[in-house]
């Protein structure tokens, strides 16, 4: 496929995307549209419930993961972190550059208040979790959901990571 420049085209990336296709943000990044006025509505439309579709299943995801933690903290720490790092694509989603600044904003704020929604919510409930000593309330303001991570830089194209790393050796084991 090629990156998209009219509104059906961009219909078909952002279905995929709503399905959980990550992969259609490449080609979304390097995608246009014509910005007129019924386009603009469509498209910002579709694009909302894009999101929105995204963010409930992300939301479906947590809550069935910290259902399945059964109090490990471990596995709430797992969980918080994996809700985090799905956050990445709607992020991306968001901050593409075929949306208008005002757009890009309002979607960003969507974003930004379910994860300060979610994360109180989450410590408003361990805060009534009193058998614990507090242990529920750390591990959820240590792993929070409102955390954005910066991704890790990547090599120019063509250009191998490993060429600047010194050359790993084994593990050293002492007797």
């Amino acid at each position: 496929m090629t990156a998209p420049h009219t509104y059906s085209e961009w219909l078909q990336l952002l279905d995929q995307f709503r399905a959980g296709d990550d992969s259609a943000l490449q080609l979304m990044q390097c995608g246009s549209i014509e910005w007129t006025g019924v386009v603009a509505e469509r498209w910002t439309r579709h694009m909302a419930e894009t999101l929105s579709t995204r963010l409930q299943a992300l939301s479906k995801q947590l809550q069935t993961s910290l259902d399945r933690a059964r109090g490990d903290y471990f596995a709430i720490s797992t969980a918080l972190l994996l809700a985090r790092r799905g956050l990445a694509p709607l992020r991306a989603l968001v901050n593409l550059p075929a949306i208008p600044t005002d757009v890009r904003s309002h979607l960003s704020s969507e974003v930004t208040r379910w994860t300060t929604e979610t994360q109180r919510s989450l410590e408003r409930h361990a805060e009534t979790i009193r058998h614990d000593q507090g242990r529920l309330l750390k591990t959820i303001r240590d792993h929070p959901l409102t955390r954005v991570s910066e991704a890790p830089p990547t090599a120019p194209i063509g250009q191998g990571s490993d060429s600047a790393l010194p050359p790993s050796r084994g593990r050293r084991i002492l007797l």
